[in-house]
């Protein structure tokens, strides 16, 4: 009698690690909230933006009122960046990112919250539409282009402008396909 309790335990023993084995070798990890979105090797990441009309338009220009503003203007220059796509209130306030946080992250960006790219350096750039006047006035949006990419990795052509730390990413509202009202 104890040897078939022995057998059977070693036999328990045998089938439970093997078990165990396959599902660790075919378990594929998800991210959690705080993670990065996966980098899979899969579709290059998709190009917003053309690189040959990066430059800051006519109404930017004018809005460039004083020396001072004329200054700024002259720090910004042509980039092209590729990193994951956030909702910079809940990636700044909890660290929230990746798949995980695509709903939530929708919600924000639905109701106006920042949009924000985060590089391969952890280098965050608030992501803005380069039209002033109609920016200002709320002619333009990029919700629309953006948020279907939350979580995605993207590759951006815009102007950048650090200012004290900041990174601003300014992109063509136009050459995205972002709404522009007239």
């Amino acid at each position: 009698m104890r040897t078939r309790i022995g057998l059977l335990a070693a036999v328990s023993l045998v089938v439970a690690a093997t078990l165990a084995l396959a599902q660790a070798t075919t378990q594929v990890k998800k991210p959690t909230a705080a993670e990065p979105a996966a980098k899979a090797a899969t579709a290059p990441a998709p190009v917003l933006g053309h690189a040959d009309s990066v430059k800051w338009s006519a109404t930017t220009y004018e809005a460039a009122s004083a020396e001072a503003n004329k200054k700024v203007l002259e720090k910004g220059k042509p980039v092209r960046v590729t990193g994951e796509v956030v909702d910079v209130s809940c990636y700044l306030q909890l660290g929230k990112r990746g798949e995980a946080h695509v709903a939530c992250g929708t919600k924000c960006l639905q109701n106006n919250q920042p949009i924000g790219i985060v590089d391969s350096d952890e280098k965050l750039y608030i992501v803005m539409a380069e039209e002033h006047h109609p920016r200002r006035d709320g002619e333009v949006e990029l919700k629309t282009v953006f948020i279907p990419l939350l979580a995605k990795t993207v590759t951006v052509n815009g102007m950048e402008v650090e200012t004290k730390g900041y990174h601003a990413l300014f992109v063509n509202a136009v050459d995205l396909g972002g709404k522009v009202s007239k």
